[in-house]
């Protein structure tokens, strides 16, 4: 394992930790690059975050700083899905796709979505068994 491997591995465990003790937090999938095993040095990491109230995650920088000293951060609307990418100070870029169980509900499932799950989806949490059923439901 390189060191773009563990460091990236160590901020999804620092994810996977957080997310498991923040109560409004119903899932958290690691999908692109990193999921499907084709990332490449200074890929960021993308992650889907299922909450409760993904508003208290767009409109707070302070969680981010929970996996490292942070540079700066970007938004992007995807619709369902609102982006929060985190550019932190050791290089590591992380997309964090803030959106409600509705996404996971969405039927039928968009072209892009399903995309997303076909190319590689690790769950690091599933509280509510919705990434399950939704991963289900593409395959």
């Amino acid at each position: 394992m390189d060191v773009a491997e563990r460091n990236v591995e160590r901020f999804l465990s620092l994810v996977r930790a957080w997310a498991e003790a923040e109560q409004d937090i119903e899932a958290v999938a690691l999908v692109g690059s990193w999921a499907h095993g084709t990332a490449r040095p200074g890929s960021d990491v993308d992650l889907i975050l299922i909450a409760g109230d993904p508003g208290r995650y767009r409109n707070d920088d302070a969680w981010l700083r929970r996996f490292g000293a942070l540079r700066s951060v970007a938004d992007e609307d995807w619709g369902v899905v609102q982006s929060r990418r985190a550019f932190y100070e050791d290089g590591l870029e992380a997309e964090f796709g803030l959106t409600t169980a509705r996404w996971a509900a969405i039927h039928p499932i968009d072209a892009g979505t399903a995309r997303v799950i076909r190319d590689g989806m690790h769950v690091l949490l599933d509280r509510s068994g919705d990434l399950g059923r939704l991963v289900a439901r593409v395959w």
